[in-house]
């Protein structure tokens, strides 16, 4: 039976500000294609509670097909909507997603504008960091970082339903913060890696825990070196 919308709970919170995005998404099914518990605090705080639906998505795409690093979390957050957009659609197709809001979070050392011709790395090779194997591997990527930079990198995407095949559009933004290290001890990197923190991190640290005592500054946004930034994903909403 196709579900009756106007009895659906608001996803939008009351602290939300009274802005236009927010009447338009009220009864709306909206859904975040992520368990990221920092994610969907950081929507909620936003004033916004989506549906929770993590994506399958096996986040394998080739790293060396893409020209900048930076790209690569746009494309993974793309394929995750599409992956949850469509899955839902076929598993209810009388009440399919309003919206659905995903993203990517990538750790790039050095940051790419520091490894080109005139940076400060130029000569290294950019990569992305993974989480750490081990804590002997994330000794040695936090003591790589030591005295210097890396970048942090959010795609965020959302799909929403058009008459035009396939049915959906994705629209893709992304966000880019410097995190910049102390010239940190040996004994503080020890100490912040037998703590547990950060081992299931990409680059092996949490900026919102004990991993900020790590960070001397950033460049850019906070929320995006958490992992999501909303002001970027508000922007995305106010014309799709």
């Amino acid at each position: 039976m196709p579900s009756d919308k106007s009895t659906r709970p608001s996803v939008v919170l009351s602290t939300a500000l009274p802005l236009p995005i927010f009447r338009q998404l009220s009864n709306r099914r909206v859904v975040l294609a992520s368990s990221s518990p920092r994610r969907r605090d950081i929507l909620e705080l936003a004033g916004l509670r989506p549906e929770i639906v993590p994506s399958t998505f096996a986040e394998d795409l080739p790293k060396s097909q893409f020209e900048s690093l930076a790209d690569y979390p746009v494309a993974t957050a793309g394929e995750k909507a599409t992956e949850v957009y469509e899955r839902l659609v076929r598993e209810n197709p009388h009440d399919p997603p309003d919206l659905v809001i995903s993203a990517d979070t990538v750790v790039i050392f050095p940051p790419e504008a520091d490894t080109r011709p005139g940076g400060i790395s130029q000569g290294e090779t950019s990569e992305i960091l993974e989480k750490p194997v081990s804590k002997a591997d994330q000794t040695r990527i936090l003591s790589s970082m030591s005295g210097r930079a890396c970048e942090v990198v959010t795609g965020i995407c959302i799909a929403y339903p058009i008459i035009e095949a396939p049915g959906f559009k994705l629209q893709s933004i992304s966000c880019s913060t410097i995190c910049h290290f102390y010239d940190n001890s040996k004994e503080l990197i020890q100490a912040y890696v037998d703590s547990g923190e950060g081992i299931d991190r990409a680059g092996g640290f949490a900026i919102q825990g004990l991993g900020g005592l790590l960070i001397e500054r950033i460049e850019g946004n906070y929320d995006n070196a958490v992992g999501y930034d909303s002001p970027i994903l508000s922007s995305l909403f106010i014309d799709p």
